[in-house]
């Protein structure tokens, strides 16, 4: 993350800046360079610095307020690029035939008007300090060339490509700021995936609601050993899994997958709204430590955002449907598809009430767990509860003893008491035991957890509803569940880790006979 400390304002050749130093979130503000960036403006500041306008486009408001705070997504760096082609080419329609070569953005001209952040944190080379003065004496003089070559134009001929200009080298410098930091982070973009995100349109502050169906371009990528290789084991043993969705592809995700890799899970539950560009290669490439140990439940981005996105998380992971099961280690998976029809003629329901009584009746299997996107129930919040999804299936789990329900969609973290489905007003379930851990099998009950902290963004929590036991926002983390297969008895042990220093933020157990016992 990089951010813009503005110092003073500045005005030359009648154009208004801000005069600005990078601001990069782990070097404190005393261990940087005396390095400055102009930002060019386009309303007078009288009084106070403010958000600088780095474009007169009112529909990038939204941009310039994240610029300001160095929060940019990969749909608004993709915008960015966008932007910066278009003006180009709106610059280029106004010139006269005869200038428009030496008015036009060579390579050159462009290094010499992004400022860039070479050198490590720790203050680079010996002479980094005399490029950053020579690359702003090139800014300065770039600027005085603008300003002499349309003197001879009309006025308003003149503000309108100066107005453009100033917008395009605005907009270089931060793009390229922001491109230097990522790579300074390790979390640049693939050229591919910058490719394909250029086309995309505004990205919300949410991250959510995006339909990316404008792919035309074929997507080649290889991931056909990223599978869950332990698939099948029916020993006793202990062990433990991760689950986290609504990753995204920025550090913020890196981190999520490095925190779940140092829990050493033997098996990763990804809970949908992997990427969200029309191309999964950048997750693939996220995720590719625990490459070995994946079984995905899909989301809305995943199956929405175009065939070729969509075919990538078939292929790679074997899927002819979306919905499946599995069997670990005494424990019974079953993966919904909430994104595909699952009502009571569906393919789905069927299929998940036969796993279900199946898994009711197997001796071997002591806990069974469901993943879905979709959120049966949740706190005020962006999303709401699909209540056709909890009407139909959260009977049915009630009746064969479904244990835990892990969903995503809502990015924060909720996690709900054991409760069971209410017929008269299924938004007002049943608590079954009211204690926030310590939950034993006597009792009944499923606990429903929204774990929508992968990386992508945040959403605001508005209230708490009363069926929830613990619930927090902006936090990036992982939901790691322990499954200790003791005898008489076995226990589930959640814990939700921060990725920041792997604070424990909700911990809660159930514990249960084995099935071989009571039987």
């Amino acid at each position: 993350m990089i951010f813009l400390v503005f110092s003073s304002n500045l005005t030359m050749n009648n154009q208004n800046y801000l005069l600005a130093k990078p601001y990069v979130n782990h070097v404190s503000i005393n261990e940087l360079e005396d390095r400055h960036s102009m930002i060019p403006t386009t309303h007078k500041m009288d009084h106070d610095f403010g958000i600088p306008s780095f474009t007169s486009d009112p529909t990038l408001d939204k941009m310039k307020e994240k610029l300001a705070y160095g929060v940019l997504n990969q749909y608004e760096k993709a915008k960015l690029a966008d932007r910066i082609e278009k003006l180009k080419n709106r610059l280029e329609r106004t010139l006269p035939e005869n200038q428009k070569e030496d008015k036009s953005f060579s390579e050159n001209e462009q290094k010499k008007l992004e400022v860039t952040n070479n050198g490590d944190h720790n203050g680079g080379d010996e002479n980094h300090g005399k490029d950053e003065n020579n690359d702003q004496v090139n800014t300065n003089r770039k600027i005085q060339e603008l300003s002499d070559n349309t003197k001879h134009d009309s006025k308003d001929k003149e503000d309108h490509k100066k107005d453009t200009k100033d917008e395009i080298n605005a907009f270089k410098i931060i793009q390229k700021r922001l491109s230097d930091n990522s790579k300074h982070d390790g979390n640049d973009i693939k050229d591919d995936d910058k490719k394909d995100a250029k086309d995309n349109g505004d990205n919300n502050d949410n991250g959510d609601n995006n339909d990316n169906n404008n792919n035309n371009d074929e997507i080649t990528y290889d991931h056909h050993n990223y599978k869950f290789a332990g698939e099948g084991d029916k020993s006793g043993k202990n062990f433990n899994f991760a689950a986290v969705g609504d990753f995204g592809c920025s550090k913020n995700s890196k981190n999520t997958v490095n925190n779940m890799e140092g829990r050493k899970p033997e098996l990763v539950l990804p809970l949908g709204d992997l990427s969200y560009i029309k191309s999964a290669n950048c997750w693939f490439d996220t995720i590719s430590p625990l490459k070995d140990k994946l079984k995905v439940t899909l989301g809305f981005h995943d199956v929405n955002d175009g065939e070729s996105k969509l075919n990538q998380y078939k292929e790679s992971f074997g899927l002819d449907k979306l919905y499946y099961s599995f069997d670990y280690r005494h424990v019974h998976f079953i993966t919904m598809d909430s994104e595909s029809q699952f009502d009571k003629s569906s393919e789905q329901y069927n299929f998940v009430k036969q796993e279900l009584e199946k898994a009711s009746k197997d001796k071997d299997c002591n806990w069974i767990i469901v993943t879905s996107y979709g959120p049966f129930y949740t706190s005020p919040t962006t999303h709401k509860a699909e209540k056709s999804l909890r009407d139909l299936y959260h009977p049915l789990f009630e009746k064969y003893g479904v244990d835990l329900v892990l969903q995503a969609h809502n990015h924060n973290y909720q996690r709900t008491y054991p409760i069971t489905y209410n017929p008269d007003e299924s938004s007002k379930p049943i608590i079954a035991n009211d204690l926030t851990t310590g939950y034993t099998s006597q009792k009944g009950g499923t606990i429903f957890a929204i774990v929508g902290t992968g990386g992508e963004s945040f959403y605001a929590l508005n209230g708490q509803d009363p069926s929830v036991a613990k619930q927090f926002g902006g936090k990036f983390g992982f939901l790691n569940i322990d499954i200790s297969n003791g005898n008489p008895h076995t226990k589930l042990t959640g814990t939700f880790y921060d990725n920041k220093g792997g604070d424990i933020k909700d911990n809660f157990t159930i514990e249960k006979e084995i099935k071989s016992n009571t039987s």
